[in-house]
């Protein structure tokens, strides 16, 4: 008798399509996170195409209004061409800093952007398309970092519009206070299959560790792209300024 293995096809490749943001005007917003606890550690997972763009670039990022204070962010630096995750505490002062050590210059290839930290145990990494990029030196303070912040944005600054992205995204997966070693190959492969592609990460975003993320982005193939500001994740849906478009192509082709 054939023995099968329940959890073969939990992290199998899937098919999806991807939200295409012109650098103009495109963008998603909503208020603070529902369910969101400052903590000190972090796993974050985004599919990225970049077309083109000036300046630093918002993939993610909160900002705390009242206090004029970015918290968190992922950016894309269209000058130097590196990527940078930053983290502050409540007084909007760094303590977490990642960067690659690569150039990722515009292009038509898809990067699968995969970092996670624990400011606790000075631990952090970042993987580009399965390969570690983290750069010499990143700011590892043993901190607390305010996910608490009342603004969220993907794709530009939090409310000035600025900062705006320039490419295609596709599965966005933010999860605060959550970890894993990514320097462990079998974790990684919760986020990207071995051929290089993204895989099944649970309808609501928690098959990687068992419990939902705080976000989690994602279309299925065909599916309208205007739910890509439907958050899978626990933390409440986005809204779109302007009309996002289907991307020509995915992380999945």
């Amino acid at each position: 008798m054939k023995i099968i293995n329940p959890f073969q096809h939990l992290f199998s490749q899937i098919w999806c399509d991807s939200a295409d943001f012109d650098g103009t005007n495109d963008r998603l917003d909503r208020s603070a996170l529902t369910g969101a606890v400052d903590s000190k550690s972090g796993i974050l997972s985004a599919w990225a195409r970049f077309d083109n763009g000036s300046g630093l670039q918002r993939i993610l990022q909160g900002y705390n209004q009242a206090g004029g204070v970015t918290t968190f962010r992922l950016i894309k630096n269209a000058t130097t061409n590196i990527l940078n995750i930053h983290g502050g505490n409540v007084g909007g002062t760094e303590i977490l800093a990642i960067n690659s050590n690569t150039a990722y210059v515009p292009a038509a290839s898809w990067f699968h952007i995969l970092s996670s930290w624990d400011l606790a145990t000075a631990s952090a990494s970042l993987y580009i398309n399965d390969v570690s990029d983290l750069a010499a030196s990143p700011t590892l303070t043993n901190d607390t970092i305010d996910y608490t912040v009342n603004d969220w944005a993907v794709g530009a600054t939090v409310t000035s519009g600025g900062g705006l992205f320039d490419g295609c995204l596709a599965e966005i997966y933010f999860a605060p206070g959550q970890y894993l070693d990514f320097s462990v190959e079998s974790n990684r492969r919760k986020f990207i299959s071995p051929a290089g592609k993204p895989v099944n990460l649970g309808s609501d975003g928690s098959l990687p560790t068992g419990t939902t993320p705080i976000i989690y982005l994602h279309l299925d193939k065909s599916e309208a792209v205007a739910n890509f500001a439907t958050n899978r994740g626990a933390g409440g849906n986005f809204t779109i300024t302007d009309v996002l478009t289907t991307g020509s192509t995915s992380p999945s082709d």
